[in-house]
C-alpha cells in the first residue's frame, strides 16, 4: 500500500522546522518581525487628500526627510473627511461666485531698495515672494495618478508622542489662573474642530482644550500663564486663550448655513486682528508645540497641497510603546487561554494523544505565520490585525483537524482495524477526509486571494497572514497532525508491550 499522507512524515517535519529555525535565526541577528506601531508605539495621521492622489508622492516626501519605517495607506473618505472636503468645495464656490470688485484688495505701490516698483497690497507681495522661495519636490503632473476613490490617506511613523502631559500641564496652568475652572475638552486640533468652531481653517498642527471658568476674565492673561506654564517642559511654538460663548455657539450651530459662515468669519477676523471685543464665560486654549509629528505634518502639508490642493490634516491618534506591549501580552494570553481549552476539550473527546497532536499542529501553523512574517518583513508591519489572523487560523485549522480526528476514531473502530498499525488508520483517514478539507480551504482560499489582489493595503495586511496560516492549517491538519499522534501511539504501545514482556 502506498503512503501517500504519512510515508514522508519526518520530511515533512523537517520541512517546517527549516522554515521556523530560519526565521528564527532571522530575529535573532536582527532583521526579524517588522513590528508596527500598535507594538512599539507611534503616531497614526490621518489626512483627507479630497480627490485621488499617489501613494509614491507621500513615501517621497517622508524619505526626503529622512523619516524611516513609515507604513503609507490609501484609505476610503471618512465621514469627517467628506464632510471637511464639501465644505472646503461650498467655500471655493461662494469664493468664485463674489464679484470681482468686492473681493479685490486695494492695489498700492511699493518702491523697493534695488528701485523697481511693485504694485499690489503687503500680503500679494509676501504671497508671490514666498511663492518664489518654495520649490516643490514632487512633480505636479497628476495624469498618471490612478483613480480608485481612496481619496484618504493614513500614515504609521514610529514617532513617539512629545505630546504626553500635555493636557494635564495645560489644565494645571488654566487652573492656578482661574481656581474655580472646569476642563470641557481636550484634544489635536483637527481641520473639523476648525471648520465646527469657526478658527482659521488654514491652521494646522496643535491641540485644543476648552474649560468653563464661570465668570468674565482676561484673555491676554491666560495666554500669558499659559505660555509661562509650557515653555519649562515643552518646545512651545505658540499658544492663544480665547473666550468664547459655548451656549452662543450651540445657538449659532442651529442657524441657517449661512448665518454660521457669517458668524464664523467675524469669529476668525476677531481672533487675528482683535479688535472686536471678546465675549463669554468659556476659555478657549490652543497650543502648538515643535513635536516631530508637528514637524511631519507641517512638511506633508506644505509639499502635499502644492500638487493636492484640498489636502487636509484630519486627526493623529499616538499608541505608546506601554499600550503595545499591553496589546502583545494580551495576545499572548487569549493565545494560551485558546490552546488550553482546546487541548482539554480534544482530551476529552478523543485522547490526551489527540489533544497533544493537535496542540502541536496550531503551534506549528502560529509559528510559520509568524515565520512568512519575517521573510516578507519589507512589504508588511505586524500590527493588531496580524494578531486578528492568528486568531482566525488558530479557530480554523483546529476545525480541519477535528474532522480528521473524529474519522480516525470512527476508523479505529471499523472491523479488521482495530489491530492494524496506527499509521495506516491515519491513511485511510486522511485519504477519506481529504476531499472535504480541500474543498472548504480552497472556497476560503480563493476569498482571501480576492480580497489580497483587490483590497487596499490595509486589507491586504490581514489577508496576508490569513494566506499564509490557511495553507500551513491545511498542511498541519492532512500531513504532520494525526501523523504526530499515530507515532506517539505507536511509541506508547511499544513501551507497554516491551514492559509486558
Amino acid at each position: 500500500m502506498k503512503k501517500r499522507f504519512t510515508g514522508n512524515t519526518r520530511l515533512f517535519l523537517c520541512i517546517s522546522g527549516a522554515i521556523i529555525v530560519i526565521a528564527l535565526i532571522m530575529q535573532i541577528v536582527g532583521v526579524g518581525l517588522n513590528l508596527g506601531i500598535d507594538f512599539t508605539g507611534g503616531s497614526l495621521l490621518n489626512y483627507s487628500v479630497g480627490e485621488d492622489y499617489d501613494v509614491a508622492d507621500v513615501e517621497t516626501i517622508l524619505a526626503s526627510a529622512g523619516y524611516e519605517g513609515s507604513q503609507v495607506t490609501k484609505a476610503a473618505p471618512s465621514d469627517a473627511s467628506i464632510a471637511l472636503q464639501a465644505e472646503l468645495a461650498q467655500k471655493a464656490a461662494e469664493a468664485a461666485a463674489e464679484p470681482e470688485e468686492e473681493v479685490a484688495e486695494e492695489t498700492e505701490t511699493h518702491v523697493h531698495a534695488d528701485g523697481t516698483v511693485h504694485e499690489g497690497s503687503h500680503d500679494e507681495e509676501a504671497e508671490a515672494e514666498e511663492a518664489e522661495e518654495f520649490v516643490p519636490m514632487l512633480n505636479l503632473d497628476k495624469s498618471s495618478v490612478k483613480a480608485d476613490g481612496l481619496t484618504d490617506l493614513q500614515i504609521r511613523l514610529n514617532l513617539v508622542d512629545e505630546s504626553e502631559g500635555l493636557e494635564q500641564a495645560i489644565a494645571d496652568a488654566v487652573a492656578a489662573q482661574f481656581p474655580g475652572a472646569t476642563q470641557l475638552s481636550y484634544g489635536a486640533l483637527t481641520n473639523s474642530t476648525i471648520v465646527e468652531k469657526g478658527l482659521d481653517v488654514e491652521y494646522s498642527g496643535g491641540y485644543i482644550a476648552e474649560f468653563e471658568i464661570g465668570a468674565e476674565f482676561d484673555s491676554a492673561a491666560a495666554t500669558e500663564a499659559v505660555k509661562s506654564a509650557l515653555a519649562e517642559n515643552f518646545s512651545l511654538i505658540d499658544a492663544v486663550a480665547l473666550r468664547y460663548d459655548a451656549a452662543a455657539e450651540a445657538e449659532t450651530a442651529e442657524t441657517t448655513e449661512t448665518e454660521t459662515e457669517t458668524e464664523a468669519e467675524a469669529e476668525a477676523e476677531t481672533t487675528e486682528t482683535e479688535e472686536v471685543e471678546e465675549s463669554g464665560t468659556n476659555l478657549r486654549v490652543l497650543v502648538n508645540i515643535d513635536d516631530q509629528a508637528s514637524q511631519v505634518r507641517g512638511l506633508l502639508e506644505k509639499e502635499m497641497t502644492a500638487k493636492y490642493e484640498n489636502f487636509r490634516f484630519v486627526s493623529v491618534d499616538h499608541v505608546s510603546a506601554i499600550a503595545g506591549r499591553d496589546l502583545l501580552g494580551n495576545a499572548v494570553k487569549a493565545l494560551l487561554i485558546a490552546f488550553a481549552c482546546m487541548l482539554i476539550y480534544i482530551a476529552i473527546r478523543f485522547d490526551v494523544f489527540s489533544g497533544l497532536a493537535a496542540l502541536f499542529g496550531l503551534i506549528h501553523d502560529v509559528l510559520i505565520m509568524c515565520s512568512f512574517m519575517v521573510f516578507f518583513r519589507a512589504f508588511f508591519q505586524v500590527n493588531s490585525s496580524f494578531i486578528a489572523a492568528v486568531l482566525t487560523i488558530v479557530g480554523y485549522s483546529i476545525n480541519n483537524t477535528i474532522i480528521i480526528f473524529d474519522r480516525i476514531r470512527e476508523t479505529a473502530k471499523k472491523p479488521g482495524y482495530t489491530q492494524k498499525p496506527r499509521m495506516e488508520i491515519v491513511e485511510d483517514s486522511v485519504a477519506n477526509t481529504l476531499s472535504r478539507t480541500i474543498n472548504t480551504s480552497l472556497t476560503t482560499l480563493i476569498t482571501l486571494v480576492a480580497l489580497y489582489v483587490f483590497g487596499v493595503d490595509s486589507i491586504r495586511e490581514f489577508a496576508f497572514p490569513l494566506i499564509v496560516g490557511m495553507l500551513a492549517g491545511t498542511y498541519s491538519s492532512v500531513l504532520l497532525s494525526g501523523q504526530v499522534w499515530a507515532m506517539w501511539m505507536e511509541k506508547r504501545n511499544a513501551r507497554k508491550a516491551q514492559k509486558k514482556a
